[in-house]
Parts: C-alpha cells; sequence; structure tokens
C-alpha cells in the first residue's frame, strides 16, 4: 500500500482475507499508516505487516545519496533480483497485489513486482480510486494525448499483471480501449463502497469521530476534486463563497490527494475563515463520518457521492462546476443544479427537499450497476478473496 487512496480500496480486501484464515500480509510502500483506523482493524483479523530492514534503509537513505540515475537503475536492479526475491521466498508469498498502475508500481514497489515475475509468482493489480466518468478527456493529461494521438493514453504495459480487477464495466470498457487485454480484465465491484464494508466503515468512523454540529444550522458538506479533471477552479471558489453568506455551517474536504491536486491554498481558506461559518476537515476527518454530519452533501465530481448515497443524505451536483460527464448526471438521485442560485436555493430550501424521500428501486439498481456488480456470486469482497485466492503460486522457485 503506498497512498490513503489505496488503503481505502485495499483495506477491505485485506480484511476480507485474513477473516476467512487466509494467510494475509501487508507491505508499506511509501507512506506508513500503522495508526490508521482502517489497518488496526483488519490487523486484527490476523493480516501481518512485512518489512525489509536493508530494503527501508537503501530506500529511505542510501538511494537518495546516489548521484546518477545509471547507478540508481543498477542499484535497484540488483536489490530487486537478489534481495526482493529472497524477501518473497522467505515469507512464502504465492501472489502479490499491487493498486492499479504500471506493470512496476511506485516508490518500493518494483523491489517486490519484478522479482515476483521472474520467480513466477502471480501479480494482482486492484483499484486504487473509482473511475466515474464516461467521457475520455477526464483530465489535462489524458485529454492531451486524446489530442495528440486520437486515442486514450495506452497502458498495454499493463498487460504483464496476472489479472487487472476493475468495479464495473463502464471502468473495463474503459481500460480495453486503454490497450489492456479483454482476458485480463475481471470486473468485480467497488470494495470501498460495496455495502458489506461500507457498514463496517462507517461504524468505524462513527467510533472515532468527535466532531460534533451545531444544531442551529443546517451542516453542508462540500467536497472538492482534482483541479486537472476539467474543474473550473474559480467558479467553484465563487460558489463557495456565496455558499459561505448562507445561514449554514459549511464544511469543506479537501481531496486526499493533497493540496496542489484538490485543495484551496492556505490564503484562500484563511480568507474564507474569517466569515465564521466555514471550517476545513483535516485529513483527520474521514468523509464517512463528514456526510454522517450532513444535511447536504455538494459533490461534482468524487466517488464519495456513493458514500452520500449510502446514507441517504441529499446530494447537489453543480454541473457547471466540471464538464465531465458522470455515472451520477442522469441517475435520478441527485439534484443536477446549473447554477449558483440553483445551488443556494436547494441549501434553503432542504428541508422540504428532504420530505421526498429517495426511490430505493432505483438506489439499488444503480449500486447494483456500479458497486455490487449485481450482486454476483458471493458478494463483492468475497469475490476478491476468490480470484485472487485462486491465483496463489503454492511453489515458489528458488532464486536462480
Amino acid at each position: 500500500m503506498r497512498a490513503y487512496n489505496d488503503l481505502d480500496h485495499i483495506a477491505p480486501i485485506v480484511w476480507k482475507m485474513s477473516s476467512v484464515s487466509i494467510p494475509t500480509f501487508y507491505m508499506f510502500v511509501d507512506k506508513e499508516f500503522r495508526d490508521d483506523y482502517r489497518v488496526k482493524y483488519f490487523a486484527k483479523s490476523g493480516a501481518r505487516e512485512i518489512r525489509s530492514s536493508i530494503l527501508d534503509n537503501y530506500y529511505n537513505n542510501l538511494r537518495k545519496r546516489l548521484r546518477w540515475q545509471v547507478l540508481i537503475r543498477c542499484s535497484d536492479g540488483v536489490l530487486s533480483r537478489v534481495l526482493g526475491s529472497r524477501f518473497l521466498i522467505e515469507n512464502n508469498i504465492g501472489v502479490v497485489v499491487a493498486e492499479w498502475g504500471g506493470p512496476d508500481g511506485k516508490s518500493k514497489m518494483p523491489f517486490v513486482l519484478r522479482p515476483a515475475r521472474r520467480l513466477g509468482i502471480p501479480t494482482v493489480a486492484v483499484p486504487h480510486g473509482y473511475h466515474t466518468w464516461y467521457n475520455n478527456d477526464f483530465n489535462a493529461a489524458t485529454a492531451m494525448v486524446i489530442e495528440k494521438t486520437g486515442m486514450l493514453p495506452q497502458l498495454t504495459n499493463r498487460n504483464l499483471y496476472t489479472n487487472y480487477i476493475v468495479q464495473s464495466e463502464n471502468i473495463r470498457r474503459y481500460c480495453i480501449e486503454s490497450g489492456i487485454k479483454k482476458e485480463k480484465l475481471y470486473v468485480l465491484g467497488s470494495t470501498r463502497f460495496c455495502k458489506e464494508w461500507s457498514d463496517i466503515n462507517h461504524n468505524l468512523c462513527m467510533q472515532n469521530h468527535s466532531q460534533k454540529r451545531d444544531l442551529r444550522r443546517p451542516v453542508v458538506v462540500f467536497f472538492l476534486n482534482h483541479w486537472t479533471y476539467n474543474v473550473d477552479r474559480e467558479k467553484c471558489i465563487n460558489l463557495i463563497k456565496k455558499l459561505s453568506e448562507e445561514k449554514i455551517e459549511l464544511i469543506i474536504k479537501g481531496h486526499t490527494r493533497g493540496v496542489t491536486s484538490g485543495t484551496l491554498t492556505c490564503a484562500e481558506e484563511a480568507l474564507l475563515e474569517k466569515r465564521g461559518t466555514v471550517s476545513f476537515a483535516g485529513p483527520e476527518a474521514h468523509s464517512p463520518a463528514l456526510v454522517g454530519l450532513a444535511d447536504v452533501v455538494i459533490v461534482y465530481g468524487s466517488s464519495i457521492c456513493f458514500e452520500a448515497l449510502r446514507q441517504r443524505k441529499l446530494v447537489c451536483r453543480p454541473l457547471y462546476l466540471c464538464r465531465n460527464n458522470t455515472i451520477f448526471e442522469g441517475s435520478g438521485l441527485v439534484y443536477e443544479a446549473r447554477s449558483d442560485e440553483e445551488v443556494t436555493a436547494y441549501v434553503r430550501n432542504y428541508e422540504i427537499e428532504r420530505e421526498n424521500s429517495i426511490d430505493e428501486t432505483l438506489l439499488d439498481e444503480f449500486f447494483d450497476t456500479h458497486v455490487e456488480n449485481k450482486n454476483r456470486g458471493e458478494g463483492v469482497l468475497q469475490e476478491y478473496v476468490n480470484l485472487i485466492n485462486s491465483s496463489i503460486y503454492n511453489e515458489v522457485h528458488s532464486i536462480q
């Protein structure tokens, strides 16, 4: 596991595998999240952390002192071949599960993925986020490639994975257009938002959440998304300013990828906080708990919309902030606003809007299609376990 998003989507798999008595190990390849509530939870179910002190020392210290890229590549190659192989063999690893990405991964992943393939150990790629878009040009980088080549960035090197798991048919379609072979792709649903894990995750979050709300004012939680994902940043900030003038408690949650990806600057935050009605949720404030506080959730590009719908919250999607077309538009489950005035009017009338109960049949159909994979087999998490477990290579080759 490398980043917060990976943990969000991989933690349910680690928990499920360890809870059914499959020997399950986890490894932090960059940031370490030992104090995270999800890590503590799956550790209690039997999952065990493994690490290499030699590899950690090399990657965190010695590697940074090497001046030339050719020397870094040579050193990485030797350690991957010798140390990485020995690490896998000594821990009797039968399958390596990594986040979506290139065949070698990022950070310390190459020291595990490369020797795994050399030893014939299967490698499985699992989601680190949810691809909500129907349009292929959903961000600046992808749009640039499409404009130059007429096609999506090609991800053919990901065919080196034994299996590549996605959550829905829409994401499978995108992967095929990106060059990933059909036979490599498995549609198994979303671990992060399936009902089994959503219920567990919500309960865990609420146990660890102490934030209180002012019952005299409605609470509006505004989730930001990547700025480079076709978002009109100026319009977004203008909407936040207008909402700050309403008689509400406005909580803003930045994107989990960090400041440059999807949050406001320190100066912007300070200016808004002076209004007295705006607060900013830090990394310790987990999204399910924030959604639980909300009367209205405003979201224009994030998959956290699934969480809001799970909790039967009023969801407002300001379509004019982002030109991407997502699975939520036209779903009949969210309010689609086309101006600041429509957003503020919806917030003011939230009590009236709340009386219009959500269409449970429509909601079930939506989740069946995009999250639960139509309740295939034994449930989402068990289907992940079955596929990963079926690929385990029991006889690890000795180092050549």
